[in-house]
């Protein structure tokens, strides 16, 4: 759509204005715009994971991107807008290859919700001279309920102590 308004834009321009050659920069400016559009931010819908009903595959996914330094995919696990890659890259940033052994979650419900704690230790890979931290996820989601949105359904990220005691701000979707 907006590619569309600038080349109608760029048409319109270009009417009325002397009947000759367009200069040569003005020809090239048009074929470079669909090759350097801005790199669009990860969403949820990209990460089959995230919709995941079992919080083993959302906590597995959000290990996985932190271990890989995706901290922009890893934050769509909180859903919260204050908790975002820039600050999980501040976070975990020193950790060169952050990896976290973790055991069986633990699932229990409550009054329309359903919570998994997932305890772990977090270690570097690439330094064994970094002292192991221990620390819980505590993930939510609302069971199914009449009328809950997609977004309610998925397992998200309430708080996680490994590094940093790190909560949701309440600013996200419940």
């Amino acid at each position: 759509m907006k590619r569309a308004a600038l080349a109608l834009a760029l048409l319109a321009a270009g009417c009325g204005a002397n009947d000759g050659p367009a200069p040569e920069a003005q020809q090239t400016a048009t074929p470079s715009l669909g090759t350097s559009e801005p790199e669009l931010p990860p969403q949820v819908a990209d990460f089959p994971a995230l919709a995941s009903k079992d919080c083993v595959d959302v906590a597995q996914f959000y290990f996985e991107a932190l271990g890989g330094g995706e901290y922009a995919q890893a934050a769509l696990v909180w859903d919260d807008p204050v908790i975002d890659g820039a600050r999980l890259q501040a976070v975990f940033g020193a950790y060169k290859e952050p990896q976290i052994e973790w055991t069986e979650p633990f699932v229990e419900g409550a009054a329309g919700s359903a919570y998994c704690t997932v305890s772990g230790k977090l270690t570097d890979a690439q330094d064994p001279a970094k002292p192991l931290r221990e620390g819980t996820l505590l993930l939510r989601r609302v069971n199914d309920v009449p009328g809950a949105t997609p977004d309610q359904l998925r397992w998200t990220l309430r708080s996680s102590t490994f590094v940093e005691k790190l909560e949701r701000s309440g600013t996200g979707q419940p």
